[in-house]
């Protein structure tokens, strides 16, 4: 089959979650509209993240729910993967392409309803999902996911395309901070991580927030930023740093996706820790200061000129991939960084440097 520049095709993307692995995708999927303008596009997606697709490269027709809650739980999963199936078989795919990976993944792209065939890594994260796959391609897993995504589009067309410089457009009707931000710098704080080992002492966040009070001279304001699971967090940021001068506004919870994307648009940096919303700073060219410990910033590290990684070089146990620390007996080792050194990065990207 051949699959011409000028073909309405329809392709399925298959990539659930999470967040930050959305966003890495986005790139690789604006290389599939460059070469297939015409085409219709679906997307595999967990609810929780839905709304993001409306920063996609290309129009998303029908966001497909992966509702991982349901079909794991025994009592749902029949009626749960009933409709899924239906729903993936409902259209024709001439193209799907699981960027996720995995068993799951695989599967459900071999289930849907297609034409052509499905595209995927040769060396995906669980292996055995390969017998799904009709086009495998071999992508070092040493490449940052951004990359990696990208090569395998790279690899189906036959092409050497650079990565695409993507910025996430504007979403108007979801801005409701722009009038605050009016001429004030606004310094982004991202308490919150999925894993426990990811997030920082909120008290590493307070100190640097009194350091660029007394730093900064244009009076910065700083926006806590996050999900509902980061209140307390945001509470006890708001107890240590404390707020007499109404300098800290409070948004954990507030905002949706995309109003918590277009709050970090007015950002003037961001201070973070290795997050969803880190990549989608990252994603909008904000610069970015970003913990990382447990984790390896050159595989899914913000991917950006403006981004800055902070970690305690020399632990040997950096990219642990631990998702809680078997070494913690009170501050977790790669969580001890000084506070005035970390305002002086963010003070470097507020100068463009």
């Amino acid at each position: 089959m051949q699959y011409g520049g000028d073909l309405a095709m329809k392709i399925l993307i298959v990539k659930p979650s999470s967040l930050g692995d959305i966003i890495h995708v986005f790139p690789a999927v604006e290389l599939l509209r460059r070469r297939y303008p015409d085409a219709e596009y679906d997307w595999l997606v967990h609810p929780a993240f839905a709304d993001m697709l409306e920063y996609s490269p290309v129009p998303v027709r029908r966001k497909i729910l992966f509702d991982r809650k349901k079909l794991g739980a025994l009592r749902t999963f029949p009626g749960a993967f009933s409709r899924l199936l239906k729903e993936l078989r409902r259209e024709s795919y001439d193209l799907v392409f699981d960027f996720q990976g995995l068993l799951r993944s695989g599967f459900l792209a071999f289930a849907s309803k297609r034409s052509g065939p499905v595209v995927g890594f040769a060396n995906p994260r669980e292996r055995i999902c390969r017998i799904f796959y009709g086009k495998r391609f071999p992508v070092p897993y040493s490449m940052h996911a951004v990359e990696r995504n990208v090569a395998l589009v790279n690899a189906f067309l036959g092409t050497a395309d650079a990565v695409p410089q993507y910025v996430l457009p504007p979403c108007g009707a979801q801005d409701t901070l722009g009038e605050a931000a009016t001429g004030k710098t606004v310094i982004g704080i991202i308490p919150g991580a999925r894993w426990v080992s990811k997030q920082f002492p909120a008290e590493l966040f307070a100190d640097v927030i009194r350091e660029l009070r007394r730093r900064v001279p244009e009076n910065p304001v700083f926006w806590i930023i996050g999900s509902p699971g980061e209140k307390e967090q945001e509470k006890l940021i708001l107890e240590l740093a404390g707020n007499e001068k109404n300098d800290i506004l409070p948004l954990a919870g507030k905002t949706s996706l995309p109003g918590m994307t277009e709050a970090l648009r007015h950002c003037s940096a961001v201070l973070c820790n290795d997050s969803g919303p880190m990549h989608a700073a990252a994603s909008l060219q904000i610069p970015v200061a970003a913990f990382f410990g447990p984790t390896r910033p050159d595989l899914t590290g913000p991917y950006g000129e403006k981004c800055r990684v902070i970690r305690r070089d020399g632990l040997a146990c950096l990219g642990c991939m631990d998702r809680t620390c078997r070494k913690a007996d009170g501050l977790v080792p790669c969580q001890k960084i000084d506070a005035g050194e970390v305002a002086g990065v963010i003070l470097e990207l507020l100068s463009g440097k």
